[in-house]
């Protein structure tokens, strides 16, 4: 179980009792690296699943789970283990 600090679902700091709320951060994680672009964390620019930019394109399921694999993996995540929590089916409308 990852511990780390908790942001609310604004990604804003979640503070308690005037200090920062720590508690399983793993789902936390996983959303944040789908969320982000390469570039954006200065401590990896090549973490980062860029999905937004995939958003009305002609990319394909395959390369879609492909990509969310290849950024998990980068953060030591295991996506076969996650998997059933990720929904990776795009909007096409």
């Amino acid at each position: 179980m990852e511990q780390d600090i908790l942001l609310d679902d604004n990604d804003d700091l979640i503070i308690e009792n005037g200090d920062f709320k720590i508690g399983e951060s793993l789902t936390q994680d996983v959303g944040l690296i789908l969320r982000m672009n390469q570039g954006e964390l200065k401590e990896d620019p090549l973490l980062g699943a860029n999905l937004i930019q995939l958003i009305k394109s002609n990319v394909d399921d395959d390369e879609l789970q492909t990509r969310v694999k290849l950024h998990l993996q980068r953060d030591g995540k295991d996506y076969e283990a996650l998997k059933d929590y990720i929904q990776l089916k795009r909007n096409t409308q």
